[in-house]
């Protein structure tokens, strides 16, 4: 994984699209070895690693043993460049769509860079065996069973929690009609069996776990707002091996160091949000 999609994690299972969208895998800078030529472009070894920035660098390692996915890949960037020397016939790269689009590449790019720069040197086989050694208890193939309901605000929160903690009420009832989780329409807020992969908010997986079979916890604050978690049921599984894990927990330490990093930017900066023009829809 690198710094953008330590980032992505972060903020995806925050705010399921990221908070910057990060995305450049950090290519060698050995010379290039050319692998197939589009008229007068050439594509070469550099290019395909980069068609496959949105993967991890054990992933694209994996990918590229292959002969038949590399060959596939040129012939995918082959069809590209001569798409895009069509696009540039067409003068679409004088667009101000074009433009936009370069500037917000451009501010992705240093984002990342700035992460890369900031945190790379910080992840090292010591750092990740003691960020290990401190969350043991999230690599384990232990599993909870939960139902949820989310409210937009802690008062409404409480409300809904004396409401659900009463002996006759019916959770799934209490969560279809009032959860403001727009999924809970169709699922009466049962996320089924969970566990610590499972791409959920942090805060709110730490809380189910947490929980006793029967439990109703919360409210737990996300930024999707307040959460009430039902444990429905619990299955308690072994504790991994940092051999086992060594990948999710390269991942997971990244991911906390630029949650770390933005936590700390936010602090020293001033950062307001309209909420009134927030709640308008945007089109």
């Amino acid at each position: 994984m690198n710094f953008k999609q330590a980032i992505d994690k972060h903020t995806s299972s925050v705010l399921v699209v990221g908070l910057l969208g990060l995305g450049m895998a950090m290519i060698s800078t050995a010379f290039a070895i050319d692998l197939a030529k589009v008229n007068d472009k050439v594509i070469t070894d550099k290019d395909v690693v980069a068609s496959l920035s949105s993967l991890n660098e054990g992933q694209r390692k994996a990918y590229l043993q292959d002969v038949n996915n590399r060959r596939e890949l040129v012939n995918r960037l082959i069809d590209q460049n001569l798409l895009v020397s069509e696009a540039e016939k067409a003068k679409i790269d004088q667009t101000g769509d074009y433009k936009e689009a370069m500037e917000t590449f451009r501010k992705q790019f240093l984002a990342n860079k700035y992460l890369e720069n900031k945190l790379a040197a910080q992840v090292t086989e010591k750092s990740l065996k003691k960020y290990f050694e401190a969350h043991k208890s999230h690599y384990s193939t232990d599993q909870v069973q939960v139902q949820h309901i989310l409210a937009s605000d802690e008062k409404t929160a409480k409300e809904l929690l004396k409401k659900a903690k009463d002996k006759y009420a019916d959770f799934q009832e209490i969560a279809e009609k009032e959860s403001k989780d727009p999924s809970a329409k169709n699922n009466r807020g049962d996320l089924g069996m969970i566990n610590w992969e499972t791409p959920l908010v942090p805060e709110f997986k730490e809380a189910a776990f947490r929980g006793k079979k029967g439990d109703i916890v919360g409210p737990v604050k996300t930024s999707f707002g307040y959460h009430l978690i039902k444990i429905v049921d619990k299955k308690v599984g072994k504790t991994l091996e940092y051999h086992e894990v060594e990948l999710r927990v390269r991942n997971d330490y990244q991911a906390e160091l630029v949650q770390t990093a933005v936590v700390n930017l936010k602090a020293a900066a001033k950062v307001s949000i309209d909420e009134t023009a927030l709640a308008k829809e945007i089109k």
